[in-house]
C-alpha cells in the first residue's frame, strides 16, 4: 500500500472532526469576543498584555463553541440522517466517540484559558459549557427556549471579550443586537430542520405553531432588532460610520425576513445564512463605531 492511500482515511477522518466543530461557527464566536473587546478598550485592546488578554478569550470561547457543536451532533445523529446526511456522523466518516473526546478536549481547552484569564471568566466560560450541553440534551427541542440560550451565550461571548481587556458596561449594546440576530437565525434554523425534528419528537416553535407561525415570530424579532440599530448613534455617541455600516446589517435582515415570508420551508436555510451575515456585519459595524 503507498503513503497515499494509507494517509487517506486520515485525512478523512481530520477533516470530519473539522466539520464537527464547524469553523464558520467557531469565527462567529471569536469575532464576537474581539467585538467586545474593541467595545470595551478601543485600538487598546490589540496591543500589549491586553492584546494576549483578548487572544486568549477569543480562543477560550471558539474552542468551548467548536466542542459544543461537536456535542451537538452526538444527539443529533437521528435527526441528521434526514436533515444533514452528509454530516460526519449520520454518514459513519467519523464513529461517535470522537466526537465525544472533541467535545471534552475543546471544552477542557476553553476552560484552562478561561481559568488562566480570571475566576469571572471561568464562571461564565463554566456557565456556557453547561448551557451548551444542556441545549443538546434537553432545551434545543423546547420551543424557543433552546433558541434563546444558543443566543445567550453567542451574546455572552462580547461580555466576555469586553472584561478580558477593561469593563463589560459598554459590551451590551453589541450584546443585545448578537442576541437578538441569533434567536432570530436560530428559529430560522428550526423552520429548515422541521423534518427531522418531527421523526425524534422535537417540540420545536415551527412544530408547536407551526412554519408559518415561527416566520412570524422571526419577522417579530428582526423589526425589534432593526429599530433598535440606530440607538448606539442617537444616543450613545457612535460615529456616522457605524450608521452607514449598521445599514447593511438592516438590508441583510431585511431579506431573510423577504424570503421566510414569502415561503418558510423552502427559504428557512437561506434566509438563517442571511441572518448570520447580518450579525456579522452588525458586529463589524459596532467595532467600526
Amino acid at each position: 500500500m503507498n503513503l497515499t492511500a494509507r494517509l487517506q482515511p486520515v485525512a478523512v477522518r481530520a477533516w470530519g472532526v473539522v466539520q464537527l466543530l464547524r469553523p464558520l461557527n467557531m469565527v462567529m464566536f471569536l469575532v464576537g469576543v474581539v467585538v467586545g473587546g474593541v467595545l470595551s478598550a478601543g485600538a487598546a485592546a490589540f496591543t500589549g498584555v491586553s492584546a494576549t488578554r483578548l487572544a486568549m478569550a477569543a480562543a477560550s470561547a471558539a474552542l468551548i463553541g467548536g466542542a459544543a457543536n461537536s456535542l451537538n451532533d452526538v444527539f443529533d445523529v437521528e435527526v441528521d440522517r434526514l436533515n444533514r446526511p452528509e454530516r460526519p456522523l449520520p454518514s459513519g466518516r467519523l464513529p461517535v466517540g470522537v466526537a465525544w473526546a472533541v467535545w471534552g478536549v475543546g471544552s477542557g481547552g476553553g476552560l484552562v484559558l478561561a481559568a488562566v484569564l480570571s475566576g469571572a471568566h471561568l464562571v461564565m466560560a463554566g456557565g456556557a459549557v453547561v448551557l451548551l450541553a444542556a441545549y443538546s440534551v434537553w432545551f434545543k427541542r423546547l420551543p424557543l427556549v433552546g433558541n434563546a440560550v444558543v443566543a445567550g451565550v453567542v451574546a455572552l461571548a462580547l461580555v466576555y471579550g469586553g472584561w478580558a481587556v477593561g469593563g463589560a458596561a459598554t459590551t451590551l449594546p453589541g450584546a443585545a443586537f448578537a442576541f437578538l440576530t441569533t434567536l432570530a437565525r436560530e428559529v430560522a434554523k428550526d423552520i429548515d430542520d422541521v423534518a427531522g425534528d418531527a421523526v425524534v419528537r422535537s417540540r420545536t416553535l415551527p412544530l408547536v405553531a407551526g412554519p408559518g407561525v415561527a416566520a412570524w415570530v422571526v419577522a417579530g424579532v428582526v423589526a425589534v432588532t432593526a429599530l433598535l440599530t440606530p440607538v448606539p448613534y442617537l444616543m450613545l455617541d457612535y460615529a456616522g460610520l457605524y450608521l452607514l455600516t449598521v445599514l447593511g446589517a438592516d438590508l441583510l435582515m431585511l431579506r431573510a425576513l423577504g424570503l421566510l415570508l414569502h415561503d418558510p420551508a423552502q427559504n428557512a436555510r437561506g434566509a438563517s445564512e442571511l441572518l448570520k451575515g447580518a450579525m456579522l456585519v452588525g458586529l463589524a459595524a459596532l467595532a467600526l463605531a
